[in-house]
């Protein structure tokens, strides 16, 4: 989309925000987040802009080659294994080249699901999904479904989201006076924001983590995680749900260093903390705190699995093993090998980035955490 209709798609948007701030003089971050990520035809994720790649405003794992669905297609093969019926629902696709890759290396492994179904929120990313897929042999394309919201049916198999939590609304409190407030966000000729008082149930969110906090600190935590984890998993009778995202458990996540919080923007690949800023245009992303996502899957009545970094999933899971004959063909495992340290060094994604799974009627130990699990820092 060209600069000037990026402009005007952005202030497009913000006359909606702004028309909803007026009804009610302000709206919490929370709201403002989910409109400037999700609004039909305008928010970030709902509208036709480049999002994932060069020319996009970031890269994530899948579009950096096939090791990293090779590696993850490991593990869902040992579900796959062992269940009747199984099916992959993945979360928020991107742009589907983990899929087709994927579905590739499942049936390298002859272990292919009866269905793979994609949960797509944006009609935008679901066209070039649907592309993408077209470019499978037919037995493997006529696997994949694409659903708006959760399925609604009984089903075993695997549930797989990359890069999806950390796009869930945040809201940002400060803690001020010996108590908790909310950011709210007001017009004046431009966004502002202001604080509040939270309503009681949010509140007790945030004091349900006991976090010991210095004068002024200011964060975020997703609100009602454990409702939205529930709409995803209910009906998952038997199998595995798999979470890779940047963050923390919560000590580091609430660390006192960590004051100014982890919400962050990304423009054509720049970071920014302009939230109020390409409202529409940019990304905007907090980290996870992986303790609440633990703490959502157990009120959901899953079992906490394992918890560790994406370096020790992958090498676990044997991504070593992909890189090919480097004698007969230098440049691709040249190209592998840059990938692969991409996703497992400590100074690229390999730390940054972790790996959390839940199960259901699930007993056995997942391959993906056999170098290390780290349940114990939740």
């Amino acid at each position: 989309m060209p600069q000037s209709d990026l402009e005007q798609h952005s202030l497009a948007l913000q006359k909606i925000i702004k028309d909803k701030i007026e009804k009610t003089g302000s709206i919490s971050f929370a709201q403002f987040m989910h409109m400037a990520l999700y609004q039909p035809g305008f928010g970030y994720y709902s509208s036709g802009n480049h999002k994932f790649g060069k020319e996009g405003d970031f890269v994530t794992a899948p579009e950096l080659g096939d090791l990293f669905a090779k590696s993850m297609a490991s593990q869902f093969s040992q579900v796959i294994h062992t269940i009747q019926s199984p099916i992959i629902l993945e979360l928020g696709a991107g742009t589907g080249q983990f899929a087709c890759d994927c579905l590739l290396e499942l049936e390298n492994l002859n272990n292919l699901p009866e269905k793979y179904y994609i949960l797509e929120v944006s009609a935008d990313l679901q066209q070039r999904q649907v592309q993408k897929i077209k470019s499978l042999p037919k037995k493997l394309s006529q696997l994949v479904e694409w659903i708006s919201q959760p399925l609604t049916q009984q089903f075993n198999g695997v549930v797989f989201a990359n890069e999806v939590v950390d796009a869930l609304p945040v809201e940002v409190f400060r803690y001020h006076d010996n108590e908790f407030q909310q950011m709210r966000v007001t017009w004046n000729d431009s966004f502002k924001k202001t604080w509040g008082e939270f309503p009681e149930n949010l509140l007790k969110q945030i004091k349900d983590k006991n976090l010991q906090l210095i004068e002024g600190y200011t964060s975020e935590f997703i609100p009602h995680l454990d409702s939205w984890l529930n709409s995803i998993t209910q009906n998952l009778n038997q199998g595995v749900v798999i979470f890779v995202d940047y963050g923390y458990e919560r000590n580091a996540y609430y660390h006192p260093q960590r004051s100014d919080g982890t919400l962050i923007c990304f423009y054509q690949h720049q970071a920014n903390f302009d939230y109020f800023s390409n409202v529409g245009i940019q990304d905007m992303t907090a980290f996870v705190d992986f303790t609440a996502l633990a703490e959502a899957a157990d009120s959901c009545g899953l079992e906490v699995d394992g918890f560790t970094t994406q370096a020790h999933f992958l090498m676990s899971l044997g991504i070593q093993n992909h890189l090919g004959d480097s004698q007969n063909d230098y440049k691709s495992y040249y190209q592998n090998t840059t990938e692969m340290k991409k996703l497992t060094m400590p100074n690229e994604t390999g730390e940054k980035f972790k790996v959390m799974a839940f199960s259901k009627n699930y007993a056995d130990e997942l391959v993906g955490f056999s170098i290390s699990n780290q349940l114990h820092l939740l």
